[in-house]
Parts: C-alpha cells; sequence; structure tokens
C-alpha cells in the first residue's frame, strides 16, 4: 500500500529536496460554486486575477521550475481565507506527487508570506509518491476516492503527471496505453464526481521525447478544461503566462502575463490596480 503522510510529517523527517477527442455538452455553474472559488494573481495585479473553481481539471504546462513553483503557490492559497480568495480555512490539499518533485520548503515561506500559522496549515496537506504508470493508475482509482472522503479533501495536485515518461524513454507505451487511457479518464471524472478541483503540471523542457511519448502527453492535455501554459521570452529570461479555457476542441487565452520572472511568483506582492 502507498504511504499517505501530512507534510508536517515530511518537514520533521527533513526529507530530501528534491481518447479520443469528443466535443462536451456545455456545463452551467450555479452561483453556489461561484462563491466557491480559488481567486488569486500570479503576480499581485488585481486585474490579472486567475479563478479557479471546484470541479475544474487544470494543466500548467512549459518550464518546469516555473510552473511547479506557481503550483506551489496555488496549493497554499487555496488555503486562505475566503475573503482573501482561498477556499476558506477548513480547506485541505491533497498532493500526488508523480515526479518526485514536491518542495515542502517552498510551501512553508509561501506560507509564511501568506501569514498563515505554518503547524495547522502544514496539517491540511497530505502527500502521497507514486513512482510508475502502474502505481499512478492505482492510486487515481481506488486510493484517491478514499483519500477525498476520509481527509475531506478540495484540492488535489499532481506535480509532474508524465514525469515517469521523461525518466524511462524506453517505455513500452504500447504497453501501457490502456493504462494511459484510463488516467485520462479518471483526470476528467474526478473533479466533476468529487467536486474537487484538480491541478496537475507537465514539464516541457525534455526535447527528446519519443513520438509516443509526444502523442500520449497531447491527448493528457485534452483533457483538461483550463491550461495555465508558461513560455520562456526569446530576448530574456522571463516568461510570458498564458490562462487559456477550452471552449469547443480549442484553448482560447483568455489572461496573459507577458513579462513574468521567478522572483514575481516566489515574493508575495500588495495587489495593486
Amino acid at each position: 500500500m502507498l504511504e499517505l503522510s501530512s507534510m508536517s510529517n515530511l518537514i520533521a523527517e527533513k526529507p530530501n529536496r528534491i481518447m479520443s477527442i469528443q466535443q462536451e455538452p456545455l456545463k452551467l455553474k450555479t452561483a453556489y460554486d461561484y462563491l466557491n472559488r480559488l481567486s488569486f494573481t500570479i503576480n499581485g495585479i488585481c486585474n490579472k486575477t486567475v479563478e479557479l473553481l471546484l470541479g475544474d481539471a487544470v494543466c500548467l504546462v512549459g518550464d518546469s521550475k516555473m510552473i511547479n513553483l506557481i503550483l506551489t503557490k496555488v496549493g497554499v492559497h487555496s488555503l486562505m481565507p475566503k475573503k482573501y480568495g482561498g477556499f476558506g480555512r477548513n480547506s485541505n490539499v491533497f498532493i500526488l506527487d508523480a515526479g518526485n518533485c514536491t518542495d515542502v520548503y517552498q510551501f512553508v515561506d509561501f506560507m509564511k508570506q501568506y501569514g498563515l500559522n505554518i503547524k495547522k496549515t502544514l496539517k491540511q496537506i497530505m502527500i502521497s509518491r507514486v513512482f510508475t504508470v502502474y502505481q499512478l493508475t492505482h492510486f487515481l482509482k481506488y486510493e484517491l476516492p478514499k483519500t477525498i472522503h476520509e481527509h475531506k479533501i478540495n484540492v488535489v495536485i499532481i506535480p509532474e503527471l508524465l514525469a515517469m515518461f521523461a525518466q524511462e524513454p524506453e517505455i513500452n507505451i504500447r504497453g501501457v496505453e490502456s493504462l494511459l487511457r484510463e488516467i485520462a479518464d479518471l483526470l476528467k471524472e474526478v473533479p466533476s464526481k468529487y467536486k474537487v478541483l484538480l491541478i496537475t503540471s507537465i514539464s516541457l523542457d525534455n526535447n527528446k521525447l519519443s513520438p509516443d511519448v509526444l502523442d500520449v502527453r497531447n491527448k493528457v492535455l485534452s483533457m483538461f478544461n483550463k491550461h495555465i501554459k508558461v513560455d520562456m521570452n526569446k530576448t530574456n529570461d522571463k516568461f510570458k503566462v498564458f490562462i487559456q479555457e477550452k471552449q469547443d476542441l480549442d484553448y482560447v487565452t483568455v489572461k496573459k502575463y507577458l513579462s513574468l520572472s521567478y522572483e514575481d511568483v516566489l515574493i508575495r506582492k500588495e495587489m495593486s490596480s
């Protein structure tokens, strides 16, 4: 059985840091849904607010360091009171680490910046790790529903969803094709069925992936109703961030940041107009 731990336990132990595409019917949201939303800014500019709802399936795509930094910040922000854009003090986060990349110390740094009680907030974050596509499929199908129910989870985070394919470039895609279809179906099902916000990240750093792996990545990406796409600028060391929503079969950019640095995400700024 895969081990489930609270993030506070990880701190105490001082761990190493380490398918087809179908057109879907229009989904309507109630006023209650919009009262239970995560509202945050990546760099403190109030007219660039990103809003995520319970039931959303969101994927951050791009530079590994940046997308996982944003993922961490979103996870902490979800634990803020509703009046500050979070899901409330009774919110609970579950992290299924598929890439062994969760930085618990960065979580603590953001908690300090948000003025949260470190010990209490760490106990609101549960974490487990998977290392193979078989473990990932099993956890999503059997363990995740129990975890959501038993720990009253409303935010599920899966960093580096497809990291195992980059780490094992010789993996036989055809041999696990049925599992990959099952993973994609589960990624669509979990948010709406259990009323949670599902957020994952997929790195585009590795340019040497096989055509089969690239095909898998594209199919999995199509399962999300929202993308946060991070591209590096060609003229400097900053990033362009595009907030995209799925409309029919295409993704449409609804907000964008054109010059974002690591420091913009690392350091919380007071919202300005």
